[in-house]
């Protein structure tokens, strides 16, 4: 019995050993050296490759972030990223040997001439990323005569003059604004990794892209990169691979695959009130689909009773005259619910603390509002298709200013609008951009200030439409709508292309936002 257990117990402390020697990395005495001359490595980038690297506020994180964090762990070298680098900024100083080091990076032959790679720790797929509205594909062969977009230094440029002379390639600074230049049909197709595509079109919402096909180029290698005459740090980081995990590796990596990047709001608290609001649109839906089909058994009967009685002339247009009364109750009570779900978006915020998920809330009403009043708009008019803009501009300004009313304040709105009118298909965008412009500047315009001056007019020449918004605030410095990252200007500019047109920001003593459409 005695036996048995220090065997047992032998067995088990040279196993905890093996563990032990196989957790411990051992550098060569060069290795070491090289390590205390260098407590600081500088490192290129691509700043925009979520989930792999991420480079937001000074910090650089990601897939790829966590694995320079168990290389610091490890060796005690402080890796620094070098803010507001390019990748190909990146690959031009790798070139000319002015920084020395590139966390991850595809393997080529061509890169393999000035770099030496570790063994590849992340392969991706890469696809070919069209809009869904786009002709069926196979590969890269059926773009031939079509317009790709490529981020600049990417090494998938290469590869695709190589295989198709013909085609034509257009490049931007990151994958991000490639997809962009698809999705606004700048471009037919964007081939990159397929994660980092993913991570785009479900964070940012691509809506109108998709995933079209593989690509014969298989999945890409990738490795952590040095220049040659960096080479023992190439071993040192290969070894701290080689003692990494394959567990450690799957958790790196699905933690960031799965993770949602929501900055500055309890994402908890978040959730829950949009699971609230779910279920919340969701009734509104049972309810409309529920009345949409009883007024169509309505319809189905009328329409019988118009062909039994075709010639009552009388019946006829008391018929015609019931239709027009059931569209505007509809208009009254899709206004009615919308007007439910303000009513208890309002209720919710009274009982929140968090000043950041109370002005989420408090946009979310405004944007609710803004659709509930085409819909009043409607029923209180003659016309049951079209709503009168001029109408429409002023009860919109009286809402948003009644929630963000400063008695300290004088903010004057001006409102110059031709007696036009839209169809509601526009109706629901326009109100939309208004309601963000407005909230803009009550908000943001005329801080430290006592009074402001707003102004909004539309003229009509021909077919078109010129929109002008100004207010005379404090303007922005970042004049170009796509560089900006806040839902309210993501939201003008997607709402402008559903008018199929793209509204322009500009500083005249204060903001203007101006766009044409038909």
């Amino acid at each position: 019995m005695n036996i048995k257990k220090s065997t047992l117990l032998f067995i088990t402390i040279f196993l905890f050993g093996m563990i032990n020697v196989q957790s411990q990395i051992n550098f060569t005495a060069d290795e070491k050296v090289w390590i205390k001359d260098h407590p600081v490595i500088n490192f290129g980038y691509e700043s925009n490759w979520p989930p792999y690297e991420i480079y937001t506020n000074g910090e650089y994180s990601g897939i790829v972030g966590d694995y320079v964090k168990l290389i610091e762990k490890d060796t005690g070298i402080d890796m620094k990223p070098i803010p507001g680098i390019t990748w190909d900024e990146t690959i031009s100083k790798l070139k000319s040997g002015d920084i020395h080091v590139v966390p991850i990076a595809g393997i080529t032959d061509e890169r393999k001439e000035y770099l030496k790679f570790t063994d590849p720790y992340i392969s991706d797929p890469l696809v070919i990323i069209t809009r869904k509205d786009f002709q069926f594909i196979s590969g890269l062969a059926d773009l031939e005569d079509k317009t790709l977009c490529l981020p600049k230094g990417y090494y998938t440029i290469d590869m695709v003059k190589n295989d198709f002379p013909r085609m034509k390639i257009i490049t931007t600074n990151s994958v991000k604004d490639c997809l962009l230049e698809v999705s606004t049909s700048r471009a037919d197709a964007f081939v990159g990794s397929l994660s980092v595509v993913s991570y785009y079109i479900n964070t940012i919402g691509f809506a109108n892209l998709k995933i079209a096909s593989s690509t014969h180029y298989g999945y890409t290698q990738m490795g952590f990169a040095v220049t040659k005459d960096w080479a023992i740090f190439n071993g040192i980081v290969q070894k701290i691979f080689d003692n990494i995990s394959k567990e450690k590796h799957n958790e790196i990596k699905s933690s960031w695959i799965a993770v949602r990047y929501d900055h500055g709001v309890d994402e908890g608290k978040v959730k829950t009130y949009v699971l609230y609001a779910l279920g919340i649109v969701v009734l509104l839906l049972i309810s409309l689909y529920i009345w949409n089909t009883t007024l169509r058994k309505q319809i189905r009967i009328r329409k019988k009773a118009e062909f039994d009685l075709s010639n009552s002339l009388e019946l006829i247009s008391q018929q015609n005259s019931e239709k027009e009364i059931l569209l505007k109750e509809i208009h009254h009570r899709v206004k009615n619910n919308l007007q439910i779900v303000y009513s208890l978006l309002n209720m919710q915020s009274r009982e929140i603390k968090n000043e950041d998920v109370l002005m989420v809330l408090s946009e979310g009403k405004t944007r609710i509002k803004a659709m509930s009043l085409v819909h009043q708009v409607l029923y209180q008019s003659d016309n049951l298709s079209e709503v009168n803009i001029n109408k429409y501009i002023k009860s919109l300004k009286k809402s948003v200013a009644s929630i963000y009313f400063n008695e300290k304040k004088d903010i004057k709105v001006n409102i110059e609008v031709e007696n036009i009118t839209l169809s509601l298909e526009k109706s629901i965008p326009f109100g939309l951009i208004l309601n963000e412009l407005l909230t803009n500047s009550y908000k943001h315009a005329f801080v430290n200030r006592v009074s402001g001056e707003i102004s909004i007019s539309i003229t009509k020449n021909q077919n078109m439409y010129s929109f002008v918004y100004k207010d005379n605030g404090v303007g922005l410095k970042n004049l170009n709508i796509l560089d900006h990252k806040t839902l309210g200007m993501r939201l003008i500019s997607r709402l402008s292309n559903q008018l199929n047109t793209q509204a322009t920001l500009k500083n005249e003593n204060g903001i203007a936002v101006k766009f044409n459409f038909k």
